[in-house]
Order: structure tokens, then C-alpha cells, then sequence
């Protein structure tokens, strides 16, 4: 049994990418000048559009009034700490980091289309010191012939986690994703995994918050409108008493941050990109306490 592992996303900067997508995004690169309104640019992996027509040489971070910030470019929308968007690709991706500092664990969440997922890290010294892959395709939802030919096939629930990558601090770490034409990345994470107390007790729960309109009208006719949901999940782990205080001084630390938290290996629903809606923990016996916390995805 493992215990509850957490990541915590490192900084993704001009700085630290070596190589990326060669078209970051369809929106043209801001320069000074005139643009029409409904013109859409990318400026600082950031893409704006113009709310009116505008003819001057103020960036559009630094304009809001005419500018307004739509999200991400497309190649940088996976490092963005949300789950609502997502970076789309046309079958192949490869992106390349140099962080100048171990790296320890790579994962992708909230992939659609992606059949594999690659991770290597070369070092300028050894050369490759660790390359593998992980399959994350569709696959029918039960084991039986009619399902694998005529059956709806969903997500394998197989993360593109790795984890236990080894200490070359001067190394770089290169992802490579492979898929359709119309494969899509939600996030990409790099961090250093740690874990904590015994693993999730079984009670665990999951669910989501849907914003959907579920309404009757004056007739009673029932009016559904489709909306957005954010998906949570509740779970104790029983810690260490050690570890009371290195959990409570990295929840704090980390208390508006979007933290990447696995507690199952099989269970999909139970590894969860997201904040801690609130969390306690319970000093219940002598050597062991309870962990307590609530999820919710970004």
C-alpha cells in the first residue's frame, strides 16, 4: 500500500523550456499598430482580443480597456493550473525542459485521443538515464467480445504518470505525447512527488458539483440546460505522528495552488488535480492521526 502522494507543479517558464510545439497558437503575435475589433493576438503566450479597433503601441496586458484576455496560447494552455482547457495537437507533441534542479515526476491529466505518452531524461554528462512509456488509449468497459465490437471504449483510467525519475539536476526531461489528429492535453505536470502517512481508507468518496440548469416551469415541464462542473473527492489517511506538522506546513504553503493528489493506483476518480476545499487533521491516537481532506479539481 502506498500512502497519499501529492505533486506540486513547478513554474513553467520561457526560462526552462527548451524546445516546444512549433505553432504556439493561430492568433497572430502582437505588434504595435492597428488591429480591428474582434482581432485576436498573442502576446507573452497570453491571447487578447480586441474589443474595438485599436491603433496604438500599448501592450494589451496594459490595456484591458480595448484588450481582453481570452487565455492560454494553445501550447502553453496544459501549464495553466486549470482543468477546463486544454492544449490540442495534430497527432504528435514533444516538449523539452531544462529546470537546473532534480525533477522526480511527470504526469498528464485530462488527455483525449493520446495513445502513448513518453518521458526520457538525458543527461549532459550520462546520456539517457531513464526513458519510458505508458499507453493511456480507450479500451471497451468491460472484458467481453460484444463490448471490445460493438461497445462504447472509455479512457483506460491509466494516468501518464511517472514517477521515481532519478536525480540529474543538469538534465533535461523531454515528454513526447502520440495520438490523432484531434488528441488534446489538459495538463502537464513536473513537480517532486511526496507521500504521505498509510494510504486512503476505504470510505472514500467522489463525486461532482454540476452547474447545470435542472428547473420546472409554470407548466412543470422540466428545462434542462447543459452547464459546467467541477469534479471532488473526499478522503482520509491515516499519517505518522512525524508527519503532522510537515503536512500542516505544506498544505499551508500550498493553500491557492493547484496540487496534483493520487491517492489510488487504480481508482482513477481518487487522483485529483485541484485545491483543498478545506482539510483537518485529527490527533486520534498516540503514534497515528487522521488526515482529512476535501477536493476539489480546477
Amino acid at each position: 500500500m502506498t500512502g497519499l502522494r501529492t505533486v506540486s507543479p513547478l513554474e513553467i517558464s520561457d526560462g526552462v523550456i527548451v524546445a516546444q510545439p512549433p505553432v504556439e497558437d493561430t492568433a497572430a503575435v502582437w505588434v504595435a499598430g492597428a488591429w480591428p475589433r474582434g482581432a485576436r493576438v498573442r502576446y507573452q503566450h497570453l491571447v487578447y482580443q480586441a474589443g474595438a479597433d485599436v491603433n496604438d503601441s500599448i501592450p494589451p496586458p496594459d490595456n484591458p480597456t480595448l484588450w481582453i484576455k481570452v487565455g492560454p496560447t494553445n501550447t502553453w494552455a496544459l501549464f495553466n493550473g486549470r482543468t477546463s482547457q486544454s492544449s490540442k495537437f495534430n497527432a504528435t507533441a514533444s516538449y523539452r525542459f531544462r529546470f537546473g534542479r532534480a525533477v522526480d515526476a511527470v504526469c498528464a491529466i485530462g488527455m483525449a485521443d493520446v495513445h502513448s505518452v513518453r518521458v526520457r531524461v538525458l543527461d549532459p554528462t550520462y546520456g539517457t538515464v531513464y526513458d519510458k512509456a505508458l499507453t493511456v488509449g480507450l479500451a471497451p468497459e468491460t472484458a467481453d467480445w460484444w463490448e471490445w465490437h460493438f461497445g462504447e471504449w472509455t479512457p483506460t483510467g491509466v494516468l501518464g504518470l511517472f514517477t521515481g525519475l532519478p536525480a540529474f539536476p543538469q538534465a533535461d526531461v523531454l515528454v513526447d505525447f502520440v495520438g490523432t489528429t484531434g488528441m488534446e492535453v489538459g495538463n502537464l505536470i513536473l513537480g517532486n512527488a511526496k507521500e504521505w502517512g498509510l494510504g486512503v481508507e476505504i470510505g472514500a468518496s467522489v463525486g461532482i458539483q454540476d452547474f447545470s440548469r435542472k428547473e420546472l416551469d409554470e407548466f412543470g415541464n422540466r428545462v434542462l440546460v447543459e452547464r459546467t462542473y467541477i469534479g471532488w473527492a473526499d478522503m482520509s489517511v491515516p499519517i505518522r505522528r512525524t508527519e503532522i506538522m510537515a503536512i500542516k506546513n505544506y498544505m499551508t504553503k500550498n493553500r491557492a495552488k493547484p496540487i496534483l493528489f493520487l491517492g489510488s493506483q487504480d481508482i482513477e476518480a481518487l487522483n485529483v488535480f485541484g485545491i483543498a476545499k478545506d482539510w483537518s487533521v485529527a490527533i486520534e491516537y498516540h503514534d497515528y492521526s487522521m488526515f482529512a481532506i476535501q477536493l476539489e479539481e480546477v
